[in-house]
């Protein structure tokens, strides 16, 4: 991963991704819309992704990522997807709420972190432990077993 990405550039670079993989390339406005953020800031962090060797962006037409910008933007999508799993399965936290918290966890964990994050989910939702686990999330929101 580029250590050099703000957590900033990293959300743009993960919207361009998803983007990519559902319509093959991404479009500023697109971008602008998903992260709900202005114009100019996309432009502006496109620029500087494109700069970085991540994507390349035709004026007022498609951004598509290089392959070092889609596997950049694999492994931010494969982090955030790790952590919202743990936050819904094991945590038992609402999707939205484990939305916003995986957005906000996946810059801050370093790569241990989260890949010991993804082996405990991984051990924890294994059948032999499925209802130990669900008996304790019934527990901590106060339902019998």
């Amino acid at each position: 991963m580029h250590k050099t990405l703000s957590p900033s550039l990293e959300d743009y670079l993960e919207a361009a991704y998803a983007l990519s993989l559902r319509d093959g390339s991404a479009r500023a406005c697109d971008i602008s819309r998903l992260l709900k953020v202005s114009k100019p800031s996309v432009n502006s962090a496109v620029k500087t992704l494109a700069a970085r060797g991540l994507l390349s962006h035709e004026r007022y037409g498609a951004i598509r990522l290089s392959p070092a910008g889609l596997r950049a933007g694999a492994e931010i999508t494969g982090r955030h997807a790790t952590l919202k799993d743990f936050f819904i399965e094991v945590l038992d936290l609402p999707a939205a709420q484990a939305e916003r918290d995986a957005c906000k966890a996946e810059h801050a964990l370093s790569p241990e972190a989260l890949r010991r994050v993804g082996a405990l989910t991984l051990f924890l939702k294994a059948p032999a432990r499925r209802a130990a686990l669900l008996a304790a999330k019934r527990a901590l929101a106060g339902r019998p077993s």
